[in-house]
């Protein structure tokens, strides 16, 4: 469990080195993200300056439940009213479609005109250089911009560009025109004419565009924000955006005064229906009333005075009566069964359905059914059914603005219109068994007066029978007004269940865009993304070492330090730069290595490498030179019999050297040269070998470390690339100390696993690890030890600290 935990411990360690290491990356590439920031910066303000001025208008509606105006029922004691519409509805309403485009329309924003900028195309509303007017002889192209320039009081230039004509084909249009004359081709055809309010300038290039009122206005609603002021309140808020302040004034009170019209026209439906019904039996009445008068005057003409008995009129008081009660009972029987018929006839209810999908605007003859109330049925059940089942066809014609038949709204409605339908059938069955026995009670006390009536004089019985059908008539008439006088009263007094409260104005509008601090700080952020992106992925793709933690991350073997970058020209500048930070590098690693070779029978380094150019022959000079200038005899042996160079920094011609000591051409004393530096001693490679790794191996080379041992106090030997030729390998095995260079940024992490292979197998025994040409990176200050100044010409790291 422990050692779980250690090993839990150890990679959190690691992740969180790995996550410092790559804040430091950023943090040294600090300039970019500030280069990139200030271009964000600048563009963001310049796509605010030429951006086009966002707005936005409001405006209040009050929904109340019920109109308070005076109603007909108050005059005439008549039953009915109407119930409240549920706030939904309204803001279905004002958010339908059909309701945008009759707004569209009305405010006449078929086309619309724009002057290009340089991001946007600026909306002339209310100052249109032109009016354009459309012929009807052919459908112009929608949504097409079409470009206009005046070249004279007289001519325009119009131009289109990549018009689609079907097939996949498009077509460039440049045809000259005159004001007021119809331009026209197989394309287009309208009348353009100069607005007379403005002065138009010479040779500026306009255009206009032909607007789909379908896709307009849903543009509109998908803009057009619709909710409640308070969540349990009455106040309906609208808002809309755009860049014209004016149009959006102009759309928000048209809509509203729009959805006022339809609200109060839907509360009028039933009145103006009741109205037309009226009209059309006061036609029949009029025409019966006036042949009775007519027959009525005449009889009195021809007879001058007709004197009626008692009896005579107490039985044509009750014949009056029960014909009236006949009359009565026939017209409720006839409403009962017309009731019937319309509830059982499907194609008068399709009619209704389809009517519920017209467009605002259109006129439309409602399939309302009429109340009870004007044939004077006074069954309470039958006359709520009745204007319940009408409410809800009315609640239906307005989900139907704004919701499909699967919504679930719907879908209840649809049910409980069903079931309504089904309870007045039900009783409408009822009243007509009712009413078919009382008019059959009626008819046979009628047939019992006419036969007391028949025994009365011929005069007496035709004057009975023409002022009693006079009377019937005048009666009817009389209710009949009375009825269209009510309903007339009611669509006089009746005001709309909603009202406009706040207007939309240019004074409520505000601007709300572009905003420019908000669009500074997102360019600033979003430009410095970019460099974070760069840097990121990177790192992601390198995989070379960047700093001592990788390297420990990928082994356990023992980890000197690091050496810092050398700048200057020199390749053996310990003796001569005392005090430069990679001297220091040196020093560091000479302490690490006389702790390690603390037994005085210790002495030889070998200087190791994967692959070319990490910086091995640098280190072995130096670290010679470093460990010489401590007082000690040093030998450095350059053992890279393949591709030697150090010759060359200590002014040798590389003639005499390691390869003609072990070929036996040279004796020891001729090989060892002295160096500038004291204490310095170095045996060149010699002429190039064609078979280094047998000189190596043939005995001489052994016999001669073991002479060179007796004779000095550290022996520095620079190899060849072990991943390359094996003579690194046959050196490494007389070294007390193996010393790998790794370069920084330059070697790879996978070379570090290759060392590790390389002691598992045996191959190297005491191998140490040390990282080369070290630069130092802006605000890694976590990795150094010495502030920049405390040493004259650099900044010195230090061992311990690279480590941690």
């Amino acid at each position: 469990m422990s050692s779980q935990n250690n090993y839990i411990e150890n990679m959190l360690n690691n992740e969180k080195k790995r996550v410092k290491a790559f804040q430091f990356k950023l943090l040294s590439n600090w300039y970019w993200f500030a280069l990139f920031g200030i271009l964000g910066l600048i563009l963001a303000f310049v796509y605010s300056y030429y951006s086009p001025s966002t707005y936005q208008a409001k405006s209040t509606i009050l929904v109340q439940n019920e109109s308070n105006a005076l109603r007909g029922k108050d005059f005439f004691d008549d039953e009915g009213g109407m119930s409240g519409i549920n706030i939904q509805d309204h803001i279905g309403v004002l958010k339908s479609a059909s309701l945008s485009k009759q707004v569209i329309r009305n405010l006449g924003w078929e086309s619309s005109w724009y002057l290009k900028k340089p991001l946007y195309n600026e909306d002339l509303y209310g100052r249109e250089p032109f009016v354009i007017v459309e012929t009807g002889i052919i459908a112009n192209p929608k949504n097409i911009p079409v470009y206009v320039r005046m070249i004279s009081d007289e001519e325009y230039l119009l131009r289109v560009e990549d018009l689609a004509v079907g097939g996949g084909n498009t077509v460039n249009i440049e045809n000259k025109g005159r004001f007021g004359e119809v331009f026209e081709n197989e394309y287009f055809s309208f009348i353009i004419e100069k607005n007379e309010d403005l002065l138009v300038p010479m040779n500026v290039e306009y255009s206009f565009v032909l607007h789909d009122l379908e896709s307009l206005s849903l543009a509109y609603v998908g803009s057009l924000e619709v909710n409640l002021a308070e969540q349990k309140g009455n106040l309906i808020n609208l808002k809309i955006r755009g860049t014209q302040a004016n149009r959006l004034v102009d759309y928000l009170n048209e809509l509203s005064n729009r959805y006022i019209d339809y609200c109060l026209a839907e509360k009028n439906k039933i009145s103006e229906n009741t109205v037309r019904f009226i009209d059309m039996q006061l036609d029949g009445v009029i025409d019966s009333l006036r042949e009775t008068g007519h027959l009525f005057s005449d009889f009195q003409s021809k007879n001058q005075s007709v004197n009626l008995e008692q009896e005579s009129n107490l039985v044509l008081s009750d014949l009056k009566r029960l014909e009236e009660e006949y009359t009565l009972a026939e017209r409720k029987l006839n409403y009962c069964r017309n009731l019937n018929r319309y509830l059982s006839n499907n194609k008068e209810f399709n009619k209704v359905e389809n009517s519920l999908q017209r467009n605002f605007g259109e006129e439309r003859v409602s399939k309302s059914i009429l109340s009870p109330s004007v044939v004077d049925i006074t069954d309470p059940v039958l006359n709520q059914l009745v204007l319940k089942l009408g409410d809800l066809y009315s609640k239906k014609e307005v989900y139907s603005l704004s919701a499909t038949a699967n919504e679930p709204n719907m879908k209840v409605l649809d049910k409980e219109i069903k079931h309504t339908k089904e309870s007045l059938e039900e009783n409408l069955k009822n009243l007509l068994v009712h009413a078919e026995n009382e008019m059959i009670e009626i008819s046979r006390q009628i047939s019992r007066v006419r036969g007391k009536l028949a025994k009365m004089p011929k005069i007496e019985q035709k004057f009975s029978n023409i002022k009693r059908r006079y009377d019937l008539n005048n009666d009817l008439y009389t209710f009949l007004l009375k009825k269209r006088a009510e309903a007339e009263i009611t669509i006089a007094s009746n005001a709309p269940n909603s009202q406009i409260l706040d207007q939309a104005s240019l004074t409520s509008t505000v601007k709300v865009g572009p905003k420019l601090l908000i669009n500074l700080a997102l360019g600033f952020c979003l430009a410095a993304f970019i460099p974070f992106v760069f840097i990121k992925t990177a790192d992601y793709f390198n995989n070379t070492i960047d700093n001592v933690s990788e390297i420990e991350q990928e082994t356990v073997l023992n980890v000197l330090g690091v050496i810092s970058h050398n700048k200057y020209k020199k390749e053996v500048l310990v003796s001569k730069r005392p005090q430069a930070a990679v001297t220091e590098s040196f020093r560091n690693l000479r302490t690490d290595l006389e702790y390690i070779l603390s037994d005085q029978s210790q002495k030889v380094i070998s200087v190791q490498s994967i692959i070319s150019g990490e910086g091995k022959s640098f280190v072995s000079a130096n670290l010679a030179a470093i460990l010489a200038m401590s007082h000690r005899k040093v030998l450095l042996i350059e053992t890279d019999m393949r591709k030697p160079k150090l010759y060359k920094l200590f002014g040798l011609n590389g003639q005499i050297g390691m390869s003609s000591f072990l070929e036996d051409k040279e004796s020891f004393k001729e090989i060892v040269h002295p160096t500038q530096i004291e204490n310095l001693s170095f045996i060149p490679a010699g002429p190039v070998a064609s078979n280094p790794a047998e000189l190596l191996s043939n005995g001489r080379f052994s016999r001669f470390m073991e002479l060179v041992k007796s004779k000095f106090s550290y022996i520095v030997m620079d190899n060849a690339p072990v991943s390359v030729v094996t003579d690194g390998v046959l050196v490494g095995k007389y070294a007390d100390v193996n010393l790998f260079v790794l370069r920084h940024k330059y070697s790879r992490n996978d070379q570090v696993n290759y060392i590790n292979k390389l002691v598992d197998k045996g191959s190297f025994r005491n191998v140490s690890l040390l990282l080369n040409d070290f630069k130092y990176e802006g605000f890694n200050f976590g990795k150094f030890g010495y502030k920049n100044g405390y040493y004259k010409d650099d900044v010195i790291f230090h061992q311990n600290s690279l480590k941690s």
